[in-house]
């Protein structure tokens, strides 16, 4: 398909070049330069579809949670920065994501939620210490719900 679109590219700047000397364009000329345009325009269709129509943003979890936080982050994005990813710059964003999370949900949503509070351009690793206390937070909720799921299964049984 490039080949096509330099040539095309081509036979127009010709024709123009044709078109500046001469002061007039033949038919012959016109058909060519009708043809030419076409192949122009359906290269950049294709370039169009390449870039944006065969690519889909795909989240790294599919959680509810993890959904709504990263939809947070790009209308933070928009709002505080005008700023709208594109597909490719938005799934690169997620695998940054990722890997500064060490591909785990919760701490990626603790570092989109601690980007928005800063109001940070970009996503950045949390330190240890953030993480380690994200983690116990999270064991002493599910120890918590549990217990609080014992105790009322136990009410229920009386």
């Amino acid at each position: 398909m490039n080949s096509k679109f330099v040539k095309a590219f081509g036979q127009i700047q010709e024709l123009f070049q044709q078109l500046q000397s001469e002061g007039k364009i033949s038919e012959e000329q016109a058909e060519l330069f009708d043809e030419s345009q076409k192949d122009i325009i359906n290269y950049h269709s294709w370039v169009k579809k390449q870039l944006e129509g065969n690519i889909k943003v795909e989240l790294p979890w599919d959680n509810p949670t993890f959904e709504k936080a990263w939809k947070l982050w790009r209308d933070f994005k928009k709002e505080q920065f005008q700023f709208t990813y594109k597909p490719i710059g938005e799934q690169a964003a997620l695998k940054d994501l990722a890997d500064l999370s060490s591909g785990d949900m919760q701490t990626a949503i603790a570092i989109i939620h601690k980007s928005i509070k800063k109001g940070w351009r970009g996503l950045f690793a949390l330190p240890q210490n953030t993480i380690t206390k994200n983690l116990v937070t999270t064991q002493n909720s599910d120890y918590k719900q549990e217990l609080l799921n014992r105790l009322s299964g136990g009410i229920g049984n009386d």
